[in-house]
């Protein structure tokens, strides 16, 4: 059974010039991971670029994570999608490749209240028998909704394991781990805190820039949560800036494609449009700079 915790890349799908899934680079990207010894997969997100690929492509991905990682990584696949029938032949679909866990962020484009939201929960939990780790991404979140009350409806959702939350509001999260308990296992999903998140109850981290220092940051939040409280505070101090400045100009698409591209020696190529369509090349000498800075932070 795949321990859901740790340090876990919200995995960039590589796409070929051509802007379709690119089967061998996504089985390197995969393998990649697995030497470096981190914790587990998140693909399809919104990293992944979800909203982008139809169902076809996102099966054929998932497929291919699955088979290349081989039981040797935890695999979560996101199955959310516009039409909950849709998320429902997702899961179903990750449930029979041999996927560990998924996960679904909520409704979006349509406005949905509490009750078709979690009808929406309810059906994808149902499908797969899969742990459901629910994907709160504030940004497209429609649910006010008290903390307790948000939890004591999340745990009537059938087979509902966790949570990821990207949300850089910490009290919200905090309340959340207070009424869940071990019965939610939390993730979060803003890199920029990914050790402060653990105070406030977080299991691990799932992020868009553990593409990149996804050994450095597996490092230094296990030393964090050991007790080095120091060693966090500082590494955070420089992964913050160095996020900081890989989302500015030329581009944070155009950032991750040379920085995979520089340790990894994986193109995963650039997202499909509109994501980074005014994206430039960085200068190499720049990118090879940010890299080195955050991984020296850290020493294993």
């Amino acid at each position: 059974m795949t321990p859901f915790g740790g340090l876990w890349p919200a995995m960039l799908t590589p796409l070929d010039s051509a802007g379709v899934p690119d089967a061998a680079c996504i089985e390197r990207l995969v393998e990649w991971f697995v030497v470096q010894g981190l914790d587990g997969l998140y693909i399809l997100g919104s990293t992944g670029q979800w909203p982008l690929l139809d169902l076809d492509q996102r099966r054929l991905v998932a497929e291919h994570v699955v088979r290349a990682a081989a039981g040797r990584i935890g695999v979560m696949v996101h199955v959310g999608a516009v039409a909950t029938d849709d998320a429902v032949v997702l899961a179903r679909h990750a449930a029979a490749i041999g996927a560990d866990a998924v996960s679904c962020v909520a409704p979006i484009y349509y406005p949905a209240g509490p009750e078709a939201t979690f009808e929406h929960y309810r059906r994808i939990g149902a499908a797969g028998n899969l742990p459901l780790f629910v994907y709160h991404l504030s940004l497209v979140n429609q649910v006010a909704m008290d903390p307790r009350e948000y939890v004591d409806r999340l745990l009537a959702v059938p087979n509902i394991a966790g949570m990821k939350i990207t949300d850089r509001d910490l009290y919200q999260f905090g309340l959340m781990h207070a009424y869940g308990g071990d019965r939610l296992r939390l993730f979060s999903g803003a890199d920029e805190i990914m050790c402060h998140a653990a105070l406030a109850g977080a299991v691990g981290a799932i992020g868009t820039f553990y593409n990149v220092w996804g050994r450095a940051c597996q490092l230094a939040r296990r030393q964090f949560v050991a007790g080095s409280v120091e060693t966090g505070r500082r590494f955070m101090l420089v992964f913050q800036q160095a996020i900081y400045q890989a989302l500015k100009p030329p581009g944070a698409w155009s950032f991750l494609r040379a920085a995979v591209r520089l340790k990894s020696g994986i193109d995963v190529g650039m997202p499909r449009p509109p994501l980074g369509a005014l994206d430039q090349p960085w200068p190499e000498a720049e990118v090879e700079r940010l890299v080195a800075w955050v991984d020296s932070e850290i020493e294993a």
